[in-house]
């Protein structure tokens, strides 16, 4: 008995492999075998995917980095080896370069940045915070080292075993710290790792804690050792910028007058100028050096920048201030800054920052939640561990919608991290279970980004250079993966918006020795498109592969190889051409736990709604949507069915249909129905 079947949407996408045979669960009705540059979609079906233009040649750019102050005035960041260039995609040319401390390609992906209004800052973990600001007209940019007014202090600090005295207790009044010099070695004293004594003229500095062990170089008593040149000294250079708290205040050191005093400024003020005794004060020593490391990540988050993982604190978060991105002064005020530590059987070095109800810490074990009840106040703030899946470092976080999106430990899983209201706290369901296969078969992910205008397209960068998509929309349970390959080493990939119209995306890619900055675009009907012309850029035209020439006009679409193609006032493009795949599934018609996978099947013809859509080949047949009375000598898109007989009897197992589109027009396929008949034998 002959029987229609229709295939409407493919809003899983491309399944793993080993859903093949799950004929139980919903992805595999709405699934297919492969998807090969070709975006499905959440109105059902697929069509081909974008190709790009060229933009402009950046031998040596690594990265994209988006700068957004506004929707209307977006501009695009390229990172190389030393440098940074900001690209106008209005003016689609750079306006503005300068050199960056980062050398090599493994501190441009270890970058993270912050960004607001005018202002975006740089870390990387072994350079100093950078920032990059422009001005309100975008006329004038720079990029500089970013200097705080309180610098982020060490969480512990040191409390040296020598009286000091303040010289004043204003606040705004520089005053000089005079401290004592240190005492003489006592039997009877407890002494603490770090702690210095003078013994027989000489200066020793405790190496582990000890009581009435005599100080000695002696290879058989390693309690002590003997110190030289900065160690003998109270305060060194090293302290400046340091801040000390002493009588109830505090006071951040300007300069260093000798071993044993230093003057600065009262931040906080002192309860008194009387001397504290030897251990009752703190030096607390900066948290951002070249020996305790730079932070490796940050954010924003309700008017404080936040910046995490040091060399020496890996668990550490620094707050600043409200309003006020230089000001670190820890105190017990509302507005003021602090820190706070992730800790729990599976915490790891802090990797990633982002908003999301608060301040999310992606660590390498655990993901955490930095929240308030109210207001976020160095006393009402409290951090709590949600999930231990552990993220990827290097591949930054990307958000959609209400959701996060990161790369899970080992880079071949991606998670979506969001509220979840049954729970009452974040979950990160899995979104890559229903295609692990891609991640895996491409070394895994290195970086994605969301264009979510016209199609909400997660773009996937791997790092064998290919790229995946995802089309994801959680209203309408979209969750479709597919492949894409454009022909070239894809390094890196940024989506910027815009008031009108869909985002811009942004790709960087190697093609032969050359790195092109090129746009996706549904009007590029090939990959690295430029303007057909007698003088071209050569060093595209010397790369690419494949070569055709498209041109739209009022008669449709049209196309030549490019020994064939003419110079004419047309305007034509040249680009390398790629090729669309769409492999289905055999049909289900299981009842578990029955089966029909070996059941004979006969297909007697495919029905395809095509949607502006010209040419295409279902097996290797050509679809024929030209139409009898049709105008021979136009080219036009088409919307409608198409029919093509089929025939061959096969195992259901084995049916294996194919889409192809081989040529630069439109494809846009929505519906597919199938005549077939199926018998036990």
């Amino acid at each position: 008995m002959r029987q229609w079947l229709l295939k409407n949407n493919l809003s899983s996408g491309e399944l793993s492999p080993l859903l093949y045979t799950r004929t139980d669960v919903q992805q595999y009705a709405n699934g297919a075998k492969s998807l090969f540059n070709a975006l499905p979609l959440v109105e059902g079906g697929a069509k081909r995917r974008p190709g790009t233009r060229y933009r402009g040649t950046f031998n040596g750019a690594i990265r994209l980095i988006p700068f957004i102050p506004n929707s209307e005035n977006s501009y695009l960041l390229i990172l190389g080896l030393s440098t940074i260039s900001v690209f106008d995609p209005r003016l689609q040319e750079v306006i503005w370069t300068a050199t960056t401390p980062y050398s090599t390609v493994s501190m441009i992906n270890e970058i993270q940045v912050a960004h607001t209004r005018y202002r975006m800052y740089f870390v990387q973990g072994n350079t100093p915070v950078r920032r990059l600001v422009c001005s309100a007209d975008f006329s004038n940019w720079s990029f500089e080292e970013f200097i705080f007014s309180v610098a982020p202090t060490d969480e512990i600090g040191t409390s040296p075993n020598v009286a000091l005295t303040p010289s004043g207790i204003e606040v705004g009044k520089t005053i000089n710290l005079t401290a004592t010099a240190f005492p003489e070695w006592n039997d009877t004293e407890q002494y603490l790792a770090g702690d210095r004594v003078i013994y027989l003229g000489q200066t020793w500095r405790a190496v582990t804690d000890n009581k009435g062990s005599t100080p000695s170089a002696e290879v058989e008593n390693p309690k002590w050792e003997t110190v030289t040149a900065g160690a003998l000294s109270v305060f060194t250079t090293a302290d400046i910028g340091a801040v000390v708290s002493i009588n109830s205040g505090q006071v951040k050191i300007t300069s260093i007058s000798s071993p044993t005093v230093a003057k600065g400024d009262v931040l906080v003020k002192l309860t008194a100028d009387i001397q504290a005794i030897a251990k009752s004060w703190t030096l607390n020593s900066l948290a951002f050096t070249a020996s305790t490391g730079y932070p490796r990540t940050v954010t924003f988050f309700k008017q404080r920048l936040v910046f995490g993982n040091t060399k020496t604190s890996p668990n550490q978060l620094w707050f600043s201030a409200i309003g006020s991105d230089s000001d670190f002064l820890e105190s017990t005020e509302d507005a003021d800054a602090f820190s706070i530590a992730s800790s729990s059987a599976q915490s790891d070095n802090i990797l990633h920052l982002a908003q999301r109800g608060g301040v999310v810490a992606l660590t390498g074990g655990s993901e955490f939640l930095i929240t308030s009840s109210g207001p976020m106040t160095p006393a009402s703030a409290q951090i709590e561990q949600h999930t231990s899946y552990g993220a990827q470092k290097d591949v930054r976080p990307c958000m959609v919608g209400s959701e996060l999106l990161f790369v899970q430990r080992g880079g071949e899983r991606l998670r979506a991290l969001s509220y979840r209201y049954e729970v009452d706290g974040l979950v990160s369901p899995e979104l890559s279970a229903i295609a692990p296969h891609i991640p895996q078969m491409h070394g895994g992910i290195k970086e994605i980004t969301y264009q979510q205008t016209p199609d909400s397209i997660v773009w996937i960068v791997l790092n064998d250079g290919k790229m995946a998509s995802i089309t994801l929309n959680r209203d309408q349970e979209m969750n479709a993966w597919a492949q894409h390959d454009f022909g070239g080493n894809v390094k890196s990939v940024c989506s910027l918006p815009r008031t009108t119209g869909s985002d811009q995306c942004y790709l960087i890619v190697q093609r032969g020795a050359h790195h092109f900055l090129e746009e996706l675009s549904y009007e590029a009907m090939c990959d690295c498109e430029i303007q057909y012309e007698l003088m071209m850029f050569t060093d595209v035209v010397e790369t690419l592969n494949n070569q055709h020439v498209a041109w739209v006009n009022d008669d449709g679409y049209w196309y030549a190889e490019r020994k064939n193609a003419e110079h004419d006032s047309q305007i034509k493009w040249l680009g390398q051409l790629f090729t669309l795949k769409i492999e289905l599934l055999p049909p289900d018609y299981s009842s578990v736990p029955s089966t029909a996978m070996f059941h004979k099947i006969n297909v007697h013809n495919i029905v395809l709604w095509m949607n502006h859509s010209i040419g295409g080949y279902v097996e290797s047949r050509e679809l024929k949507h030209k139409k009898i009375n049709g105008d021979a000598f136009k080219n036009l898109p088409f919307t409608g069915y198409v029919e093509e007989p089929l025939a061959g009897w096969c195992s259901l197992h084995e049916l294996n249909l194919k889409l192809t589109h081989d040529k630069p027009l439109p494809f846009h396929v929505q519906s597919i129905s199938m005549l077939v008949s199926i018998n036990e034998k």
